[in-house]
């Protein structure tokens, strides 16, 4: 099992939804993260770009991808673009929150 996959599994193996902060105004709700074993290359007529694999998806239905060169990024449908949102799978899975529903509520 490569160093990749060991970290979705952990963050997995709690079975609970996470946040992921893109910035101090924009956070995601991460719905699903598939198992390392079930990546595969995405073919979908609306991908152009290099080879990536879905990794999970955020509560709108975006996904999460693990682009070829170890990066992972979000995909906005409606923007029909993809950012880096980590170096990689590992700095992704450390960077996740607490999950949304015991989150305190932020002071404002």
């Amino acid at each position: 099992m490569t160093r990749d996959h060991e970290a979705i599994e952990r963050v997995r193996s709690d079975g609970r939804r996470k946040t992921f902060a893109i910035s101090p105004d924009r956070e995601l709700k991460i719905v699903f993260l598939i198992r390392g074993d079930d990546w595969r290359p995405l073919r979908a007529p609306w991908w152009h770009g290099k080879d990536v694999s879905i990794i999970g998806a955020d509560l709108n239905g975006n996904f999460i991808l693990r682009h070829c060169d170890g990066s992972v990024r979000l995909w906005d449908h409606s923007k029909q673009t993809d950012e880096v949102i980590a170096t990689g799978v590992v700095e992704f899975c450390h960077r996740l929150g607490p999950p949304f529903e015991t989150r305190a509520p932020q002071k404002s």
